[in-house]
């Protein structure tokens, strides 16, 4: 984990770095990284873990988000901030980075991965600078990312709390598998 988080870490420092000093289109260019770089990072976790139940987590995780967020862009018609089209809203690339980052931090719980949140916020302020998305549009990116992670990734070790309608009201399940 300490060699993912150094990455990870110096990766994103590194491109802020160089985004300040360059202007807008190296804003956009750490975004495309970091929109890459963090699932790449989650699916090689997943692998390299012999993780397959993981694999397939993230490949719902991240299907989902990227299928969600085309779909909305092309029935709200947002016109970006810098006038280069009408698919502003959300910002598939902050939902990317946060899918990625949601996935990793839950799946693997017990190795702490919060630090890509960070990289995912970088994400998401690059997008900005970059004069690609007005703030509501990574907001509702990253929401929309961090919601589909949540739903399809389950902890790798531990139990799941879940809540079912009842006859009265609602009951708190919380399961676990045996083996």
């Amino acid at each position: 984990m300490k060699y993912t988080k150094a990455l990870v870490l110096t990766l994103a420092t590194s491109l802020a770095g160089l985004a300040n000093a360059g202007g807008t289109q190296s804003w956009s260019n750490v975004s495309d990284v970091l929109a890459i770089g963090l699932p790449l990072v989650a699916a090689g976790k997943a692998l390299t873990s012999g993780d397959n139940e993981g694999v397939k987590e993230l490949t719902y995780s991240l299907g989902t988000t990227l299928v969600a967020a085309e779909t909305l862009k092309a029935l709200i018609h947002e016109k970006r901030p810098d006038g280069s089209g009408n698919d502003s809203f959300p910002s598939g690339h902050t939902a990317i980075a946060f899918a990625a980052a949601r996935f990793m931090d839950k799946r693997y719980a017990p190795e702490a991965y919060p630090f890509l949140y960070a990289a995912a916020g970088l994400t998401a302020l690059a997008r900005v600078k970059a004069d690609k998305h007005f703030t509501k549009d990574v907001l509702a990116g990253a929401g929309l990312g961090y919601a589909s992670a949540e739903y399809f990734t389950r902890p790798l070790s531990g139990g799941a709390l879940s809540l079912m309608p009842a006859k009265s009201g609602f009951a708190v399940l919380w399961q676990k598998p045996l083996f």
